[in-house]
């Protein structure tokens, strides 16, 4: 099976994939810095513009290098800038990689942008990329992100305990993945 036999990977029912542009930099900073967005990140703490601009310069010698590519997630009737996907830390022995997504602004959350965008980061990992295994990692409050990532295929494999400390409490980090054999039984 080709990746023709599933269309394009950047786009899907509500979204498109794009390369992040510093034009994209006054969107981000908007909701970027919300306790709200930053919560669910790995890294809480503000960022300057400055910081910001620098993440979307590593963006692109990262994906010179071929260890990561980090899309912006473009809502696809009104052409507005949503969030961003990746694939990180990408393995090319061991054909894995690192999955990571933010939608930025929470009135876009439960619309669907985030499972659109993660169907069509996973098209082009595992028929473009070639890659056998993506994974993630979620903080166990984020419950509505586990059901979603459920929903996709996406399996439990384990979790580091008490990893996270979130509002005065510690979180378990669940750990899922998903397999290319497992991907093509859910989406061919």
């Amino acid at each position: 099976m080709t990746s023709k036999d599933f269309g394009s990977p950047f786009i899907g029912e509500k979204v498109i994939l794009r390369p992040v542009e510093k034009s994209d930099l006054k969107d981000i900073m908007k909701y970027w810095n919300t306790y709200e967005t930053r919560q669910y990140l790995g890294h809480p703490i503000p960022h300057s513009s400055t910081q910001e601009e620098e993440w979307i310069q590593s963006l692109y010698r990262d994906a010179n290098r071929r260890s990561s590519f980090t899309f912006a997630i473009v809502e696809k009737e009104k052409n507005e800038f949503l969030g961003s996907v990746s694939l990180m830390n990408i393995d090319w022995i061991n054909r894995t990689c690192v999955f990571g997504i933010a939608i930025h602004n929470p009135a876009n959350h439960n619309k669907g942008y985030g499972s659109d965008a993660t169907k069509c980061i996973l098209k082009f990992g595992f028929l473009i990329l070639n890659l056998n295994r993506i994974e993630l990692e979620v903080f166990e409050f984020n419950k509505r992100a586990v059901h979603v990532y459920e929903k996709l295929g996406f399996k439990h494999i384990g979790r580091r305990r008490k990893a996270r400390f979130h509002e005065g409490k510690y979180y378990d980090i669940i750990l899922m993945d998903i397999l290319f054999d497992e991907y093509l039984e859910l989406y061919k």
